[in-house]
């Protein structure tokens, strides 16, 4: 009988509201309560990340002001607020990080401000055409008597001019190795001297590892009415001040395209959809459109002496490639591998590759500009008109070689995966 009225007890569900509705008013009440600090601290999260954006904004229009400061500094010397060109070491104030640039609203209202670095030398930015930007951005101010809550972010990269090498080689034909002019060819450097005096052509020796020599670096004038013309003060060809022969490869490689070069060129013809690689034929049928026009190995890597000859570029430009008038092409051609020229093109710019040229111009064709071959892989001599019924002509032209025949900017850009978010400690 006791068991029976214990059990009855156990399941008599009378008075379990109060207990099941004081145990929900607790959960409601933490619940509440955790709600209502969460949503105190929302606020100042939120102020937190507007000014981390706000400071990443600032750091990178410090950036922007930096690419304008150098691009200006080159386009119009002496301007205000430039930077000098050319630049060795750390640029002038306010680009030295010694001031903090306040940036405000349209209104008026202040947001921050940036520093900003620019500098060429050392490690990162050894090469002559290259600018390293470190700018940090800071909201509201990086006064340190400021008790304001502050932020700041850094950006670096690595801006490229890339209209400094190898354009400053002293030659319309140049070449890292050997060179062999026949048939009717002319190649001059006489009639321009805007950018300082140059040879007609330019051969280098060229060494292995164990400093044997692999090409003298001699200029062969094969049979035919060849001339040869440098900016020597006469006008009679083929002499000795015309052409400089056997000079020291150091000098040619300290000018040639870097891979950092090669890859931002690559970036901007693909952008363009002038990118190409493996075997192009420029012809008629697929003709050339002015700007920058990049032919790269099969592989897409930039070739090195010990690269497969079966991942070389080759391109063969004949017929009538040009898409401009009177057969014509204004810009850059870079090859990653050979060039061959056999056709009826007026090129204004720059003919570069990296490995050998092959040049037997028809008709009216020509080029004015500059013509270069690294060379990288000694094996063939650069060739010019070897055949005695062509008649290439390369003309020294420092503006369309530097310009591309009027078509590419002078901006400086970015070089390609230099851009980083670094820590601001």
């Amino acid at each position: 009988m006791r068991a029976y009225r214990l059990l009855t007890l156990l399941r008599d569900q009378r008075g379990v509201a109060l207990p099941m509705a004081l145990m929900a008013l607790v959960i409601m009440a933490a619940l509440v309560v955790a709600f209502s600090v969460l949503s105190a601290s929302e606020p100042t999260i939120a102020n937190n990340q507007l000014r981390v954006t706000q400071a990443r904004a600032l750091a990178e229009t410090g950036m922007e002001r930096a690419l304008w400061a150098l691009t200006e500094g080159k386009v119009t010397p002496g301007a205000a607020n430039s930077i000098v060109y050319p630049l060795a070491g750390t640029a002038a104030a306010p680009y030295n990080s010694s001031a903090l640039v306040s940036v405000s609203t349209p209104g008026g209202t202040p947001i921050g401000g940036f520093r900003v670095t620019v500098s060429q030398g050392g490690a990162a930015c050894a090469s002559p055409n290259e600018r390293c930007v470190v700018a940090v951005g800071w909201v509201p101010t990086d006064v340190s008597g400021d008790t304001r809550t502050k932020a700041h972010q850094r950006i670096t990269a690595v801006l490229m001019d890339l209209r400094i090498n190898p354009l400053d080689m002293p030659c319309a034909l140049c070449v890292r190795g050997d060179i062999q002019v026949g048939g009717n060819s002319t190649i001059s450097a006489k009639d321009d001297t805007s950018c300082g005096n140059r040879f007609g052509t330019w051969s280098t020796r060229v060494l292995d590892s164990n400093n044997n020599v692999v090409s003298p670096g001699d200029t062969t004038l094969a049979s035919g009415a060849v001339n040869i013309y440098g900016a020597d003060g006469n006008t009679s060809a083929n002499q000795a001040s015309d052409m400089a022969v056997q000079q020291n490869q150091s000098v040619f490689d300290s000018n040639a395209m870097t891979p950092a070069q090669l890859n931002a060129l690559k970036e901007i013809a693909r952008a363009r959809g002038t990118y190409y690689q493996g075997a192009v034929t420029f012809n008629s049928s697929n003709q050339m459109p002015d700007g920058i026009i990049f032919v790269d190995t099969v592989s897409g890597n930039n070739i090195t002496p010990s690269t497969p000859d079966s991942d070389y570029a080759s391109v063969n430009i004949s017929g009538n490639p040009g898409m401009g008038p009177n057969n014509s092409f204004r810009g850059w051609i870079i090859v990653n591998g050979g060039i061959s020229i056999d056709g009826n093109i007026q090129i204004s710019g720059m003919v570069y590759a990296v490995n050998d040229i092959s040049y037997a111009g028809t008709g009216t064709g020509y080029i004015s500009g500059q013509m270069i071959s690294q060379n990288v892989r000694d094996t063939v001599a650069t060739v010019v008109d070897t055949n005695t019924i062509g008649n290439s002509s390369i003309t020294y032209n420092c503006n369309d070689s530097r310009t591309g025949g009027g078509v590419l900017s002078p901006n400086f850009l970015l070089r390609p995966g230099s851009y980083k978010e670094v820590s601001d400690s």
